[in-house]
C-alpha cells in the first residue's frame, strides 16, 4: 500500500533506519534493512531544485525494512515498510506499507 506520509526515523551510525514513528506507533526495525536508490516523483513536490543543480536531487535514499509495533494500543501493522530519505529536505517519509497477513490472502 502507497502511503508517502513524513516520519521521524532514527538512525544507526551508518545512516541505516532504527525506529521510526509513523501514526503514533513507534516500530522497531528487526531485520537487516535492504538499501537501494529510486527516483523521486518529481512531478508530484511543491518544491523545485535550484537552477543548475544536479541531477542527484531526483535521486532518493530508500530503505526497506521488517518492522514490528514497540507501542500498545491503537491500530498497528507489522510487516515491511519502504522508508526514504529526501535529498532536498533531509526528512524522511514512509513510502509504502507491505503488510503480511494481506500477503497471505492474496498468495495462500
Amino acid at each position: 500500500m502507497r502511503v508517502d506520509e513524513g516520519v521521524p526515523v532514527e538512525t544507526t551510525g551508518g545512516g541505516a533506519p532504527l525506529r521510526f514513528t509513523w501514526r503514533g506507533v513507534v516500530y522497531g526495525v528487526v531485520s537487516s534493512p535492504e538499501l537501494w536508490i529510486t527516483r523521486r516523483d518529481w512531478w508530484r513536490s511543491t518544491s523545485r531544485a535550484p537552477r543548475g543543480a544536479g541531477a542527484d536531487l531526483l535521486e532518493m535514499t530508500v530503505w526497506r525494512v521488517d518492522a514490528l509495533p514497540l507501542t500498545d494500543g491503537a491500530s498497528r501493522v507489522d510487516g515491511t515498510f519502504d522508508l526514504a530519505l529526501d535529498p532536498l529536505t533531509g526528512g524522511w517519509s514512509l513510502l509504502g506499507v507491505f503488510d503480511d497477513r494481506v500477503d497471505e490472502q492474496l498468495f495462500a
